[in-house]
């Protein structure tokens, strides 16, 4: 190895560090990194510059302009490309050591998908590295790592805060899925129908037109009204006349006829259509109506040239995201709700979403990197279920704690006796078995809310259904539509327990069935909901509690993996995060179960955490 560079200095300083040993385990290691977004980009450039010589990387996303200003391996001509493929040719240009002793693999796809990533995939690696953005991956991942037992280092950032912790199963340590995960705020149709009185009111709302005016199913919108009772709509009739307009291309559709039937000045022109207009400009009402009409006119003549309109809104589609300011907007100078939105605002509400920080992506990467030194170290010497004392979990904080600390290690959390994922409980699932289908509990139960890909279903020793490879998709097509208490082997009943399987992430869970007929409508609602959201999973499911250190997930599940956007999601499909509940952040864990460790002198000392 050449010593007149400055790489080999920090490999030979990580060999140092760690020793001989570790550093040969570093250089012979299968490492595989799911994300290579923004805490991706800076794990593979971590690996590559502390020796790491056998990587794989999984990532879904390709590269987009609003990428660049943090995700480094990156640049302008890379923008339309898989990211992980330009991150690996980068990481492999940063090694230190020879081209031909470093292997980095990209694989452009989805961790989802069984066929590829599997169980005897991730059993092929030594440890995995986690740098996702959404919940759904990263349940995947944690089962897959816990079914083939091997540590999996996951990672997470919102803004300023990070954390960093350890999954391993030998470990007896809490997984992913011990917590539950919070969920978006929900309002009440009434309140953002009729009484709205805050700029996220309005955004739900402007939301819900766009589904109005542009979904092929109008009656999917909140806002939607039947033409066919008593009592008519005072806005259907020309909402259906302007999907017309959109599904004929209409092209005799203009500003002007706008314009002249709500007597709006013809000379004043849409604001993102001036030279000088700033995504950070508050609107007046005048402005609004003029940029509302531009859209419409413009969602006419994308129909006419051939494009397709987005169905669902979407905030990164610069049409939608203009709409729904500026309806939202007006809605709000109706009822006098301030503040007025920008559009660069009403993204950051639309989206729930706050600004992703580079160098908090870069702190939690080099975290995960010191996580795995310790990983590799015990197993070197050969020891086995020990990561409860050699690791930790670690909160990166905006603001340092009374002693100065910005970073605030604590003891690896004890898994939830409670989890189905870890611990295989029971979980009490509580809805009308009457009513319900084994089509509706397998989608909107088993699949969407415990995320199972291919489960079988069992009743004592009989197999109500199964999903595989080797079955045929007609093979339980006859008992789709049959209530649950129709289902063979006597149904599902009041006191009934089924077991749930899925071979694919050796998954297995018993779940216990309460039936109840009446329900009474949520708080703010008129009536009860679609008889798909009437069930409740209670009892041995974690259930959010207010201060409960969580993940997030965030809440774009529309996105896979990486960092997605020059914002990052919160909600619960993306990073772990840490409440606020009016300070920096709950403490709990900390402040219960551990110790931080300073090194004084080079020799470790404890003292009770203190901020």
């Amino acid at each position: 190895m050449p010593s007149d560079t400055m790489y080999p200095t920090l490999v030979d300083s990580v060999k140092r560090t760690v020793g001989e040993q570790v550093m040969k385990k570093i250089t012979s290691c299968r490492i595989l990194l799911v994300g290579a977004g923004g805490i991706g980009c800076e794990l593979l450039k971590n690996l590559a510059l502390t020796g790491f010589t056998d990587v794989e990387v999984i990532d879904l996303d390709t590269i987009d302009v609003s990428n660049l200003n943090r995700q480094f391996l990156f640049r302008r001509h890379h923008v339309g490309k898989p990211k992980c493929v330009v991150a690996c040719e980068a990481a492999l240009a940063m090694s230190p050591l020879p081209r031909d002793e470093i292997k980095y693999v990209p694989h452009h796809g989805n961790v989802c998908d069984n066929s590829k990533f599997n169980v005897q995939y991730v059993s092929s690696f030594d440890l995995v590295l986690n740098a996702l953005d959404n919940v759904n991956a990263r349940r995947r991942v944690n089962r897959l790592c816990l079914a083939a037992s091997v540590p999996l280092v996951e990672a997470g950032t919102t803004g300023y805060l990070g954390q960093v912790t350890v999954i391993d199963k030998a470990s007896n340590i809490e997984c992913y899925e011990c917590q539950a995960k919070s969920t978006q705020k929900v309002y009440p149709i009434c309140t953002i129908r009729s009484t709205p009185s805050m700029p996220v009111h309005t955004i739900v709302w402007a939301k819900e037109l766009y589904k109005l005016l542009f979904n092929p199913k109008v009656e999917d919108s909140m806002l939607f009204e039947d033409q066919s009772g008593d009592e008519k709509s005072t806005f259907m009739e020309q909402i259906l006349k302007l999907r017309t307009m959109i599904s004929q291309n209409d092209v005799q559709f203009t500003a002007s006829d706008i314009r002249q039937a709500i007597a709006l000045d013809e000379s004043l022109l849409a604001p993102s259509k001036r030279e000088n207009y700033k995504q950070t400009d508050v609107l007046p009402k005048e402005d609004c109506i003029a940029e509302a009409v531009s859209c419409l006119v413009e969602a006419v003549s994308l129909g006419s040239s051939g494009s397709t309109l987005l169905p669902e809104f979407d905030k990164d589609d610069v049409l939608a995201m203009r709409l729904v300011t500026c309806t939202s907007n007006l809605r709000s100078y109706v009822f006098g709700i301030q503040p007025i939105q920008s559009y660069y605002s009403a993204k950051g509400i639309a989206g729930n979403i706050i600004p992703a920080i580079a160098t908090t992506n870069a702190i939690v990467a080099g975290l995960q990197i010191l996580q795995a030194f310790y990983i590799l170290r015990d197993q070197v010497e050969g020891i086995k279920g020990n990561l409860k004392r050699s690791c930790r979990y670690t909160y990166c904080l905006r603001d340092k704690t009374r002693k100065g600390f910005y970073l605030l290690p604590t003891s690896l959390p004890d898994p939830n006796p409670k989890c189905f994922v870890c611990k295989n409980a029971v979980i009490n699932l509580t809805l009308n078995t009457t009513n319900w289908t084994l089509e509706m509990l397998l989608r909107r139960v088993i699949k969407k809310e415990l995320g199972f890909m291919e489960p079988s279903i069992t009743i004592g020793s009989n197999i109500i259904y199964e999903e595989g490879e080797d079955i045929g998709e007609d093979e339980y097509a006859s008992l789709l539509q049959k209530k649950l208490v129709d289902l063979p082997a006597g149904g599902v009943q009041h006191g009934v327990v089924i077991r749930v399987e899925d071979f694919t992430q050796d998954l297995e869970v018993d779940v216990c069935f309460h039936h109840q007929s009446e329900w009474v409508p949520k708080d703010g609602e008129d009536n009860v909901a679609d008889e798909e959201e009437l069930f409740k999973l209670g009892g041995e499911k974690p259930v959010v509690t207010k201060g409960t250190l969580s993940t997030k997930e965030e809440n774009d599940d529309n996105k896979e993996e990486g960092d997605e956007s020059d914002v990052e999601i919160v909600g619960p499909d993306e990073a772990i995060v840490i409440d606020n509940d009016n300070t920096q952040c709950s403490m709990k864990r900390a402040l219960d179960d551990l110790d931080s460790v300073s090194v004084v002198d080079g020799v470790k000392k404890r003292s009770k955490i203190d901020n």
